[in-house]
């Protein structure tokens, strides 16, 4: 089956802001933007207070920022990754080459002000070069779990077992948090001036969803919610292994005498008001 999950951190977007009105028979020339939400304030993507801490792809992480989603009319267009399909294209590389097959992301409306939903032609972004092509989405072959029949190169591979990892690993930690007790994570540092902080896991607690983590760089304990910051298992075949069911055994933290030079305090990023 098809991989889609409801939760927002992780997940790529698609967006347009501005006020000149959007002719959907020149969707190509929109002045579109594209990145990743790192953080959310909801789980439901559809609340009217929504906030999301998205990097964008064309400036550097340090400027990322809370934007409402809903709010402001901040957007005029913002679409979530939704899932993976397989779609046409010409070869990126080999300029004289017929057709490809090449994964891509689809995209489900948030903000729709000029009709994109109704819109035979909707964007999808193919994987390795992130370069944006319009297609009917009714003609494309949504992504089925184990399927490579359309992989052209090790780039492609490489990229699509990359994004079904990410979506693994969430999985895991928002719905078997239990057996990640003693693994180590990579967390998203919503304010500060890292960008990620690397941890081990010491407990969940099951009202609240929140893993408690201990963070490698001082050694003190963290609630993060994988529902709303995110977080990465760290570890080559760890997620496969998980899902196997097998004992990968645990990851022994820096000591502090390792880490202690490299601990950082700096300016917070604030939510919009």
């Amino acid at each position: 089956m098809a991989k889609t999950r409801e939760e927002i951190v992780g997940k790529r977007f698609l967006c347009v802001s501005g006020s000149s009105k959007l002719k959907l028979s020149k969707i190509n020339e929109w002045d579109w933007r594209a990145g990743v939400i790192r953080a959310c304030t909801h789980t439901d993507s559809k609340h009217h207070d929504l906030q999301v801490l998205v990097e964008y792809d064309d400036v550097e992480w340090q400027r990322r920022e809370w934007v409402h989603v809903y709010r402001g009319q901040v957007f005029q267009i913002f679409l979530l990754e939704r899932t993976l399909a397989w779609a046409s294209r010409k070869h990126p590389t080999k300029l004289r080459a017929p057709p490809v097959t090449w994964p891509a992301l689809v995209y489900v409306p948030l903000v729709d002000q000029a009709g994109i939903s109704e819109h035979k032609y909707r964007p999808v972004e193919y994987l390795v070069d992130r370069t944006l092509d319009y297609h009917d989405y009714s003609q494309i072959k949504p992504y089925q779990d184990g399927d490579l029949s359309g992989v052209c190169g090790d780039e492609c591979v490489r990229a699509l077992r990359a994004w079904v990892g990410e979506q693994d690993g969430q999985r895991i930690l928002l719905t078997t948090p239990s057996v990640l007790v003693g693994f180590r994570v990579q967390v998203y540092r919503a304010e500060g001036t890292t960008q990620w902080y690397t941890a081990v896991i010491v407990g969940y607690n099951d009202a609240t969803r929140e893993l408690t983590v201990t963070d490698d760089t001082v050694l003190e304990e963290h609630s993060e919610d994988p529902s709303l910051v995110q977080i990465r298992l760290i570890g080559e075949g760890v997620v496969e292994s998980i899902l196997r069911g097998e004992n990968v055994g645990i990851t022994p933290r820096r000591s502090r005498t390792a880490t202690n030079n490299h601990h950082q305090s700096g300016n917070y990023v604030s939510k919009v008001g």
